[in-house]
């Protein structure tokens, strides 16, 4: 088995998981086992075998994916009727769906992957060190309100991601970050600026009204048992998924 599915809780009629990769595999670059991205330079039939094992495993096959071309800014897409089915949606670094059936992903490799669900909505983010300064995951949030779901009746779980123990930068940018998002400060285990994205996330979540905000608690760089790929362990590393679906129900 080549790739790892973590199931993540968003309640009853939500599909929700984190995808990741075999720690005993040799190496974390893009043609390792568990890389889903095929923007990623990869081995086409590896890739289609490990996307298809996830889907085999999770009850929906990669071509019902709705994927995006990630940008690092706060542009979210309405997955609706007009949307085919393993469409890419450009620009954007978030989706949000109301939708049954229809599977979102998200693709990191140290960003901050966000899964969401609602009574009648689901949405995926993903929060890098950008996405937090411009607001991917509250502007999420104001789209599953502008389709009924108010944040307080919003599920969240903040997936895996580098951590503040890893998560160097330089002063001036992690004086710029924590100055709006003080959740974010953090310093290495070595002892340098650092940013904890997955706590200035939590932050955002808490701070728009969700009050059920869980956390996947590892670091994709320093994960003891390398469960994950990680930009900041190599910059040729593969990535993984979060993904959401709002259940068919009987």
């Amino acid at each position: 088995m080549s790739v790892l599915v973590l199931d993540a809780d968003l309640g009853p009629g939500v599909g929700a998981w984190f995808t990741g990769r075999d720690g005993d595999a040799p190496s974390r670059r893009v043609g390792a086992p568990g890389n889903l991205s095929h923007r990623r330079p990869h081995h086409p039939a590896a890739l289609a075998a490990d996307r298809a094992e996830v889907g085999r495993r999770i009850g929906h096959p990669p071509e019902r994916w709705v994927t995006m071309h990630q940008v690092h800014d706060a542009q979210v897409g309405i997955v609706d009727g007009s949307t085919p089915q393993g469409a890419e949606v450009r620009g954007v670094d978030a989706l949000v769906t109301s939708q049954v059936g229809r599977p979102l992903a998200v693709s990191t490799a140290d960003c901050v992957p966000v899964l969401l669900a609602g009574p009648g909505t689901v949405g995926v983010a993903h929060a890098g060190r950008k996405g937090v300064q411009t607001g991917v995951v509250p502007a999420a949030l104001r789209a599953m309100a502008d389709l009924g779901d108010a944040p307080a009746d919003v599920r969240a779980v903040v997936g895996p991601a580098i951590g503040g123990c890893c998560y160097e930068v330089p002063a001036a940018m992690h004086d710029e970050v924590t100055a709006e998002h003080p959740a974010a400060a953090a310093r290495t285990t070595w002892d340098t600026p650092a940013l904890d994205l997955p706590a200035a996330v939590a932050a955002q979540l808490a701070a728009a009204g969700v009050t059920d905000v869980r956390r996947v608690d590892t670091c994709t760089r320093c994960d003891p048992q390398q469960r994950w790929f990680s930009h900041r362990a190599d910059p040729e590393a593969g990535r993984q998924f979060g993904l959401v679906v709002r259940q068919a129900t009987s």
